[in-house]
């Protein structure tokens, strides 16, 4: 297994991680949540740049990244929601839990036709502005836990969860504006 697809698998493990810090009560496991979700991100950029950089771009890691960003970014959300005081919208979780789940089947079309589909330009810039909103939100749990989190820093997780719904709509359209003839293809 190359390097880059290594870093993918690693940051499945620590998306698993980062979702059981949040999920407990004590404030330092949270806060070590937040330093795995910023190790998480790094793995994000150094695999697809070791991948191009060592010409080690493979069908595994096409499929296996953006699987990776999705297991970060829903459950972290999803361990989120556990503090009542963010008021996380619910119906927003849901869009971007419905976004990733039609583009996986998408992906599942595009493999019954014998194609792989890599994320495209606006899934990768949606994804970026997710995972740094995600990493403010921890941010402010952390602060939260401290006693450090001011009102406005509470509110602002609300307006971030949109901001993460309405990019996570805008990335779904456009993909499938590209591949509606793939789809079209398939509905005979």
């Amino acid at each position: 297994m190359s390097l880059p697809n290594r870093l993918t698998m690693l940051r499945i493990v620590l998306a698993a991680a980062v979702f059981g810090a949040l999920m407990t009560d004590e404030p330092g496991w949270h806060a070590g949540a937040l330093v795995m979700f910023v190790a998480a991100i790094i793995t994000d950029w150094l695999d697809g740049w070791l991948a191009r950089r060592m010409k080690a771009v493979s069908p595994f890691g096409k499929v296996a990244d953006p699987i990776a960003d999705k297991i970060l970014v829903i459950g972290t959300l999803i361990a989120l929601i556990r503090t009542k005081e963010l008021e996380i919208p619910l119906w927003a979780v849901f869009v971007i839990v419905m976004r990733e789940l039609v583009i996986g089947g998408v992906r599942v079309i595009a493999g019954a036709q014998g194609k792989v589909l890599a994320a495209d330009k606006w899934g990768k810039i949606k994804t970026a502005i997710q995972l740094v909103a995600i990493m403010l939100m921890i941010g402010v749990v952390v602060a939260k836990d401290r006693g450090l989190a001011e009102p406005w820093m509470i509110r602002s997780v609300y307006p971030l969860t949109v901001l993460c719904a309405a990019l996570a709509l805008s990335s779904l359209a456009s993909y499938l504006r590209q591949y509606r003839a793939m789809l079209e293809k398939s509905w005979e």
